[in-house]
């Protein structure tokens, strides 16, 4: 999850600034080791080649009511604005405690701080983007999927099905040779990745979900809502962590600085 880019109404950015960019963000990461990656970089990189199809995502959000609603309400969805205690507290079939599971039982509250975009897009773009950034991992739990890499190429198949990215289509197509050779990973990728695929044709767009409107409901019933058939069988969980309930620690946390969503009341 990340923090928001500043949206400010700028013209469609140049076929040859958004390759400048990509080059030079895509040459950073050649020369870094792996622990120096600078997720500002990847970001870069896919807001430059994936720019279009995030212009796409928003006429498809414009043409849908909820979509709709989530543009004009731009809603943040990140670390600090979710309440994770509550959501702990949930009924172990929901998705808002699925998602706390998935966080807190694959260690994932470490909080992506983003600078300023360097391509930046229209506005609707902009938050369409940074909405499908924000709703990655609700995506993982959709489909019950964990966090192993060759998962990660089975979501990303989801995606591009929903979505075609450039971005997507080279960690599918790379990293299902990696994972399959590499790691022998072959069997679960030859059963996912064309599960995900089928899976993301027939979903409804899920850009479109209201999630923090729905975490207070079954799993299951979410996925059927959206026509989600789910390739894996991570969520939802069976019994509860032993760690919940949980809430965090980092300031501000319960200071209600920011804008927190709630499984009890759903955002307006």
């Amino acid at each position: 999850m990340s923090t928001p880019p500043a949206f400010t109404e700028i013209d469609p950015p140049s076929p040859l600034g958004r390759v400048a960019a990509v080059l030079r963000a895509a040459g950073r990461i050649l020369v870094h080791k792996d622990r120096y990656y600078d997720f500002n970089d990847l970001a870069t990189i896919q807001d430059g080649v994936d720019g279009p199809a995030f212009q796409r995502a928003a006429q498809r959000m414009r043409t849908d009511p909820e979509g709709t609603r989530l543009l004009e309400d731009r809603i943040e969805l990140n670390l600090r604005t979710i309440d994770w205690d509550r959501l702990s507290r949930l009924p172990v079939d929901t998705l808002g405690y699925n998602l706390w599971h998935h966080f807190f039982a694959n260690d994932l509250f470490h909080e992506v701080v983003l600078a300023p975009p360097i391509i930046r897009w229209d506005p609707d773009t902009e938050y369409a983007k940074h909405r499908y950034r924000m709703t990655h991992d609700f995506r993982h739990v959709m489909l019950g999927l964990g966090t192993d890499p060759y998962e990660e190429v089975i979501v990303q198949t989801f995606q591009y099905a929903q979505l075609p990215q450039k971005l997507s289509l080279l960690i599918v197509l790379f990293g299902s040779v990696k994972h399959a050779l590499m790691d022998g990973k072959w069997r679960e990728l030859r059963q996912g990745l064309p599960l995900a695929w089928r899976s993301g044709r027939k979903a409804r767009f899920l850009s479109n979900t209201p999630f923090e409107d729905l975490l207070e409901l079954p799993l299951a019933e979410v996925r059927e809502r959206w026509g989600v058939e789910p390739v894996g069988t991570a969520y939802p969980v069976t019994e509860r962590h032993p760690g919940a309930p949980w809430a965090p620690t980092w300031p501000d946390a319960q200071s209600g600085l920011t804008r927190r969503i709630s499984a009890a009341t759903p955002a307006s």
